[in-house]
């Protein structure tokens, strides 16, 4: 991780400080105080930057069928049968049904 320089620091600092000086503190908010630090940083000639080296998320190639009781599309097991689904302690009745066709969507 790059080191945050000092005067970055105290920039972000003054910005905290003026928000809980002059937001009353039933108004206070972590998005207030981070825009106010913003706003500081920008006004101070700090850029912001957004990293976008992120891989976006790949959507999964993994077999998926339709639940016969449900009509969600679960993923398939390894022995060819719809995972086990629903809220815990009662599974969905399709769980564990033959999967009919495998599409990849």
């Amino acid at each position: 991780m790059t080191a945050i320089p000092d005067a970055a620091v105290a920039v972000i600092a003054a910005a905290l400080d003026d928000y809980r000086l002059t937001t009353p503190p039933g108004q206070r908010t972590p998005r207030g105080a981070a825009e106010r630090a913003a706003e500081y940083l920008l006004g101070s000639g700090w850029g912001l930057h957004v990293p976008t080296t992120y891989p976006p998320p790949r959507p999964s190639s993994r077999p998926r069928a339709q639940c016969p009781h449900c009509t969600v599309r679960h993923l398939i097991t390894m022995a060819g049968r719809i995972r086990r689904h629903g809220p815990h302690g009662h599974p969905c009745p399709g769980s564990g049904t033959l999967a009919r066709a495998l599409p990849a969507a």
